[in-house]
Formats: C-alpha cells, structure tokens, sequence
C-alpha cells in the first residue's frame, strides 16, 4: 500500500448513572476530534485512541500505536487496495446493540488524499447494569499520516439508545 493511514478513535464509555444531567452535559461538550500529532516518522501509519470513560469523570486517555507494530484486533478498521488510488474500508468497531448491517461490508471507498469520519453508538447489558458507548473512527490517507486533508465523506450510524 502506498501512503500512510492516520486513524483517530474517540471512544466514549458511560453507564445508566451518568446517562442524564450532569453526565450528559458533560459528555455531550467532550472533543470527538483533537489534535493528530504522533510521536515519530512511521512507514504504516498510526493509530491514535482517545477515551472518556464516566466512571473516570470523563478525563481523557490518550494512546499511540504504530500500525503494523501493534494487534490487529485493536485497530478499529480493516483496510482493501484497489488499484493505485482507492483503498476500500470496514469499520471494525465493537457495536452491540442495536445491529448496524450497514457496517458489515466494505463500506468505503476512500480516494487517495483524503478522509473519513464514521460516527456510531452502541449499548450492551452487562451483570449489573446497561452500558452505553459512542465511537468516532477519523481515518486519512496521504503521503504522510495526517488528519489535515479534505473530508471524502461522513458516515453517521448513531442510533437512538433511550
């Protein structure tokens, strides 16, 4: 694959406690992009995860992995060349319920020097309680890896949860 890929995941965690005010209020002002600036020069890319959970009062975590150095289950894509200047995308990220059939497939055909933004929602029951979750996935793909390149297209899968 020629280029490099910048993908940003900004995961959000809460539980049915902080679903209403003041949690809400909180969540709803938090960043779903912030600064892509990886630590060094790689040849893959890089993926960068950012993560609020409430029950850490929403304080950022922020991490970086180079790709090809890092599992492949923690990368929230999956990535297909065709020919030279197409990369075909699917998303691989974790949505419980309700069931998004729209993310199964190569959903993305993303052009060389451009962008993609894929916005989705889950929640799942766990023993004691409902937990709710909002993703983000920016991903770009040039010459270097960068965010800093024009938007190709958005995809939002958010659902309602209440």
């Amino acid at each position: 694959m020629r280029g490099q890929l910048a993908i940003q995941h900004v995961h959000i965690h809460w539980d049915k406690a902080t679903r209403g005010m003041p949690g809400s209020g909180i969540r709803n002002a938090l960043p779903r992009e912030v600064p892509f600036d990886p630590p060094r020069a790689s040849d893959r890319g890089w993926l960068q995860r950012i993560e609020y959970r409430a029950r850490d009062g929403f304080a950022p975590v922020t991490s970086y992995g180079e790709l090809g150095e890092i599992e492949d289950w923690r990368v929230p894509l999956a990535t297909r060349m065709e020919g030279d200047d197409h990369l075909w995308l699917r998303f691989n990220v974790a949505n419980r319920a309700p069931h998004r059939p729209h993310l199964d497939g190569w959903i993305v055909r993303l052009p060389f020097g451009q962008r993609v933004t894929l916005r989705c929602n889950s929640k799942s029951d766990g023993d004691h309680d409902r937990w709710y979750f909002e993703d983000v996935v920016h991903v770009g793909w040039a010459d270097t890896a960068t965010l800093d390149l024009p938007v190709f297209r958005e995809i939002d899968e958010r659902a309602l949860l209440y």
